[in-house]
């Protein structure tokens, strides 16, 4: 007996919106991918879900998983876990200006705490805080001491690093896509989607501030707009050389994992 892909209407339009795709490139995708056919509605016997283990990324659908992971690896080899400058053992070193980060989210410099999932992610750990003694008066803190001990530089969370990296990327995910939104090109959105080691690229842009994204991206669609037929690895090795004339930490790192065929396996 076929099988039917059962995907509600909110799945199909979360898709579509993100890879810019009109109702014949969905279905062309789709049928490329499966060769069957894509209802709506409640499940029957022999039916089967479009978010099973069937692997969606040779159609390009699943460029937000792909963001996901990518967002994971940025989180695990350019940023680390916690720092607080109230915490008197954690080194300050190259810190600068930084205010209390996890994650690479700084908590005032990024202006995390604007959205609900910013407010979320550092009232988790300000509960932590205050059961271990801590308190605040407006943004400084005081007897951080219990809390430093277990909150040690670079930890992780715990208990808690599950619900805090899924709110990061949450986080990231959205600031990606009002970024991506306002300075790709239709065609730098297209290549970028494609290709995980650039995705890894811009991912972490956003990291790096919407200027730094904006920068990146318009140095990219020129070149793209003069020689449309840029393989992967050209423009991959311009992502790398507009890093390069950047003050931006971690080059030689971020430079090393775009060109890291095994580590863009991972995530592709």
């Amino acid at each position: 007996m076929n099988k039917r892909i059962i995907i509600s209407e909110s799945e199909k339009k979360h898709i579509k919106s993100i890879q810019k795709l009109d109702e014949q490139d969905w279905v062309t995708a789709i049928l490329n991918k499966y060769g069957k056919e894509i209802t709506s509605g409640e499940k029957n016997s022999g039916d089967e879900d479009i978010n099973s283990n069937d692997d969606l990324s040779n159609t390009n659908i699943n460029a937000s998983d792909t963001f996901d992971k990518v967002t994971d690896l940025v989180i695990k080899k350019f940023e680390g876990g916690y720092w607080n400058p109230y915490c008197p053992n954690h080194p300050k070193g190259n810190m600068g200006k930084s205010t209390e980060t996890m994650f690479g989210l700084d908590r005032y410099n990024g202006n995390i705490e604007s959205t609900d999932d910013g407010k979320k992610f550092f009232s988790i750990i300000d509960k932590l805080k205050k059961e271990n003694g801590a308190f605040r008066v407006g943004k400084k803190w005081f007897r951080m001491g219990e809390f430093c001990k277990k909150w040690t530089h670079g930890f992780k969370g715990g208990d808690k690093e599950t619900v805090l990296k899924q709110l990061t990327i949450d986080i990231m995910r959205k600031n990606y896509e009002k970024n991506s939104s306002s300075y790709f090109t239709p065609e730098l959105k297209k290549r970028v989607e494609k290709s995980p080691g650039l995705t890894l690229h811009f991912s972490y842009a956003t990291w790096n501030g919407p200027g730094f994204f904006k920068k990146f991206a318009k140095s990219m669609s020129n070149k793209l707009s003069g020689n449309p037929n840029m393989s992967e690895k050209e423009l991959i090795d311009s992502g790398i050389a507009d890093r390069g004339q950047t003050g931006l930490l971690g080059k030689d790192k971020v430079a090393a994992a775009m060109r890291d065929k095994n580590l863009i396996n991972t995530i592709s």
